[in-house]
């Protein structure tokens, strides 16, 4: 698992860097709460808790907001690190791998959440109880909290292994999106009505392995661009 954590990191940082080689100097804590946050409420819009009218969970769609999720959390926590290896040694990373493992011993989370988490039974509202937590921790800017749930959210979400899979891909896609002008409005994210994270959703679910994946990407975007 640490050597994916140190492979999820190292590009991360390149891609923080791609985006401005001095990221670290224009970025703030508060930039990536926010962005935490936000994407926390597109995962909650994927499920059915409307009460005024009928919704379809996307399950499909709770999956990528989760690894959008992951992007900003680490870049959160490697504003303090420089150093990728210290960065996945730190408390908030170990509180990601006790979350996973559900193992609640020694860590400073509200007991009476832990205790909702441990008591809901409907699948749905566990999960949105997980997001929302994600949140909370975040606006406040408690990151042992926020990812703490985070690393539950996972856990009842998509797998790590799979998580690993989909945030190599996104990263991927990140770069093409960067190299065809989506910082300056040029790249167009919708194809034929369909966002490109949806297709990249599918790309994923049909290699074995991240070796395959740059490449069949790539080859797909390119059609598609």
């Amino acid at each position: 698992m640490k050597d994916k954590l140190l492979e999820m990191f190292q590009l991360q940082e390149n891609l923080n860097r791609k985006i401005d080689e001095n990221w670290r100097d224009i970025r703030t804590y508060e930039d990536f709460a926010r962005a935490t946050w936000i994407e926390c409420a597109e995962l909650v819009d994927s499920l059915p808790w409307k009460w005024w009218k009928k919704q379809e969970a996307d399950l499909d769609n709770v999956k990528i907001e989760v690894v959008d999720i992951w992007h900003f959390i680490m870049s959160y926590i490697l504003l303090d690190y420089k150093d990728i290896g210290k960065a996945i040694e730190s408390n908030p990373v170990n509180y990601f791998i006790k979350a996973l493992k559900e193992d609640f011993s020694n860590i400073k989370i509200d007991g009476e959440y832990i205790n909702h988490y441990l008591g809901e039974t409907d699948y749905y509202r566990k999960i949105i109880f997980l997001a929302e937590r994600v949140a909370e921790g975040f606006l406040k800017q408690d990151i042992l909290e926020g990812i703490f749930f985070f690393g539950l959210l996972v856990k009842n979400t998509i797998s790590f292994d799979e998580l690993y899979l989909l945030y190599i891909g996104k990263n991927i896609l990140n770069h093409i999106r960067q190299e065809k002008g989506y910082n300056t409005g040029e790249y167009k994210k919708f194809f034929d009505g369909i966002e490109d994270n949806q297709y990249l959703f599918q790309i994923v679910k049909e290699v074995e392995n991240k070796d395959q994946l740059e490449e069949k990407i790539r080859e797909a975007f390119k059609k598609l661009t």
